[in-house]
């Protein structure tokens, strides 16, 4: 049975985004992330832990307070602080020049 969509979808839309996956480690867990630099969502960049399977879309001012990163992402209260540094270098790099990850502060790490 087919089902419409004509009043039922609120909008579609395609682009080309860019896709990161890095992972870190802190002392007593390892976080794998996913990082999806799109056109949508007002500029916040949609990040999945990989571990906990949780997303969220972020922004540097979401990281202002890195314990929510807790409920948001699974992400362990003690490695907050940790993964909101990590995190906040992923968010503000130039996703502009996705062509030149030589000149990326992550891959230099």
């Amino acid at each position: 049975m087919m089902m419409a969509f004509d009043e039922e979808l609120l909008y579609t839309v395609s682009e080309t985004s860019r896709v990161r996956f890095t992972g870190i480690e802190t002392e007593t867990s390892r976080y794998d992330f996913g990082f999806v630099y799109t056109h949508q969502f007002m500029g916040k960049v949609l990040v999945v832990c990989m571990q906990t399977g949780q997303s969220a879309l972020l922004d540097v001012h979401a990281l202002e307070e890195p314990r929510q990163l807790y409920p948001m992402l699974g992400i362990a209260l003690r490695d907050t602080g940790h993964v909101a540094e990590f995190l906040r270098l992923c968010l503000t790099e130039n996703e502009t020049e996705s062509n030149q990850t030589e000149n990326s502060p992550l891959e230099k790490m």
